[in-house]
């Protein structure tokens, strides 16, 4: 391994820095541009930012360098409070919901990693299939709307992909709310751990068996999943995209973030009754094949 690669995870691994040897990675000839293309392509720059002041080596590396990702933390951080309003406001709308769902991945996360390292561009829910229109109607009622965001405006969806989505993506075409001039929430109803909507429907159902409540702030709630289906359901996520052609050609399949959280998680629960349990669901779920490709890779 050269010493970009060797720095670049060195500055990812955010819970047991080794200051020595990124000091040592540092002093040595390195291609900053280099370095810092990958940290940021792989949404680890506030990771890296992080690593280097607890390290307190922020000024081992050139001004460009350190401007960068402190810019990038910086404005993370300020996305991760955008994100945590966006939450504020969705556990308003699912308050009373009377059937099982679950918010996925970074709405999560944001709350797991130290401030400003983790946040996302839209929040993830699952729910059973048959629970759609119910969901639908509550976001509907909300001000959102089933389209994209196209240079800036709400473009609604057709019907044709409304129903293509469903059919062939595991989720619904994003449910879009503009909350600002520049600025839109965006919803993804998930109802599949993969694209086969009928073949993971029985795994969904016996992930939602075990939801549990997630505090938000201000005595707010979330349901979530249990910490051993969270990383199982990561793990599925990873490998859905790796497996899927159009995911491997835009680079996505192999992003650092996504086994930055399923690293994170393992480190803060797997212990000896997490691991038993981990298990016990992943066999449970029938999903070996996708938990042994995240975990092991």
């Amino acid at each position: 391994m050269n010493n970009e690669y060797n720095l670049i995870l060195k500055l990812c691994s955010f819970l047991n820095s080794d200051t020595e040897g990124i000091k040592k990675l540092l002093s040595t000839h390195y291609d900053a541009a280099n370095v810092l293309g990958h940290l940021l392509y792989n949404r680890m720059g506030p990771a890296a930012w992080f690593v280097l002041q607890a390290s307190e080596l922020t000024s081992l590396i050139n001004r460009e360098f350190r401007n960068s990702l402190q810019m990038i933390y910086e404005s993370s951080q300020k996305k991760a409070d955008n994100f945590r309003k966006m939450l504020a406001e969705t556990a308003e709308i699912l308050n009373d919901f009377d059937f099982p769902y679950a918010v996925l991945k970074g709405a999560r996360l944001v709350y797991e990693y130290p401030d400003g390292l983790r946040t996302s561009n839209d929040l993830d829910i699952l729910i059973n299939q048959q629970d759609i229109t119910d969901l639908s109607v509550r976001l509907k009622s909300a001000g959102y709307i089933q389209g994209y965001v196209r240079n800036g405006k709400a473009v609604p969806a057709s019907r044709k992909d409304i129903l293509s989505s469903r059919l062939n993506r595991g989720e619904t075409v994003p449910f879009i709310k503009r909350i600002s001039e520049n600025s839109f929430n965006e919803i993804d109803i998930n109802f599949s751990l993969d694209y086969k909507a009928k073949q993971s429907s029985t795994a969904v159902r016996q992930l939602l068996e075990e939801i549990k409540p997630m505090e938000i702030g201000r005595g707010q709630m979330l349901m979530t999943l249990s910490d051993a289906d969270f990383i199982i359901h990561l793990c599925t996520h990873l490998y859905k995209e790796a497996t899927t052609y159009k995911w491997v050609e835009m680079g996505r399949d192999l992003s650092i973030y996504k086994f930055s959280d399923i690293y994170l998680l393992l480190s803060k629960y797997l212990d000896k009754s997490l691991s038993e349990k981990l298990i016990s669901r992943i066999y449970f779920c029938g999903l070996q094949k996708e938990c042994y490709f995240a975990i092991y890779l």
